[in-house]
């Protein structure tokens, strides 16, 4: 009759086929024992096992793990460093696989607040995408260029334009954007095309934002000069996809986000100006933030709506 021991051992090593770390592991045990032996004990199979492992890595590296000396098997310079390199290395890895086995498992009701643009023009083919690949997620999105109590009002995740105010939300920055200054073709027709900010002051302004304080609009040139502009007579909202349209219809000069008004740039409905001068202070760019209460049920859940949304449009040129 088999021994059941061995019969144990040789199940595990079956199950273990499929793990393409698994070897890397027991050379992790063997490193950290300073044996072999010790490794194969702690690990539950074969003592060949391991030293097939241990092989297979020194044959991998060109150096050697082990050497034998009069005190038995003791670890070289080589196996120190790279015990050292799979206990972090392996360590990222496996916590990796942990989120990742959430997001396979991920499951219920994801409530999102979102800017009006981004549900319009970003959030299509997330939502799509979504709706295939995660059928057993529920997805309620908000659209308000508002900012909503997230724990008041329940909602699990936002998406919002920084800077943001300090908070006891948990924030994850998405994307650095630059914001441009542009205007429709008819109405550089009529008053031309300014060379400097400055100009602005004369010319109608759509402004983003909300509030009734100053509204004030500051540029940086490539030489260095500063200049800061009031913006006396300016519409303002803080919505952008009415500034886009009334812009494109030559109502005024819009300072948005790049990959807001993308599109209209390359379709010619907007023309950008003033590219010499930069709108957004040098190492201060403006960013798309994730924000969320500290809900750690809900980490499944928006893992998978950030994934997506990352992999479908953050990750694209403008």
């Amino acid at each position: 009759m088999a021994d059941p021991g061995k019969r144990k051992i040789a199940l595990q090593e079956l199950q273990h086929q499929d793990d393409p770390l698994q070897g890397l592991r027991l050379v992790r045990r063997a490193l950290e024992a300073r044996s072999i032996t010790a490794a194969a004990r702690s690990a539950g199979t074969s003592v060949s096992t391991v030293s097939r492992a241990v092989q297979q890595a020194e044959r991998y590296l060109g150096v050697a793990l082990f050497v034998r000396s009069t005190r038995g098997v003791v670890t070289t310079e080589a196996g120190r460093q790279y015990r050292e390199h799979l206990a972090r290395w392996l360590g990222e890895e496996e916590a990796l696989r942990g989120q990742l086995g959430e997001v396979r498992a991920a499951r219920g009701a994801l409530r999102v607040t979102v800017p009006v643009f981004v549900a319009e023009q970003v959030l299509p083919p997330v939502i799509a995408a979504m709706r295939e690949e995660h059928p057993e997620i529920s997805l309620d999105v908000h659209a308000s260029d508002d900012l909503r109590d997230l724990v008041k009002e329940g909602f699990d995740l936002a998406l919002r334009l920084g800077p943001l105010p300090d908070s006891t939300l948990e924030a994850r920055r998405l994307i650095s954007f630059r914001r441009v200054v542009c205007a429709a073709p008819s109405l550089l027709s009529r008053v031309g095309t300014p060379a400097h900010p400055s100009a602005l002051e004369h010319l109608p302004v759509l402004h983003y934002g909300s509030g009734p304080g100053a509204a004030w609009w500051k540029f940086v040139h490539s030489s260095g000069e500063v200049c800061k502009i009031h913006l006396g007579r300016c519409f303002r909202s803080n919505n952008i996809a009415l500034l886009c349209a009334l812009a494109e219809r030559g109502v005024g000069v819009i300072r948005l986000p790049d990959w807001s008004v993308a599109e209209a740039l390359r379709s010619g409905r907007l023309t950008r100006m003033l590219a010499a001068w930069s709108a957004d202070t040098p190492g201060k760019l403006p960013t798309l933030h994730a924000v969320h209460p500290r809900d750690a049920g809900k980490a499944a859940l928006r893992g998978v709506f950030l994934q997506t949304l990352e992999r479908l449009t953050l990750q694209r040129p403008v």
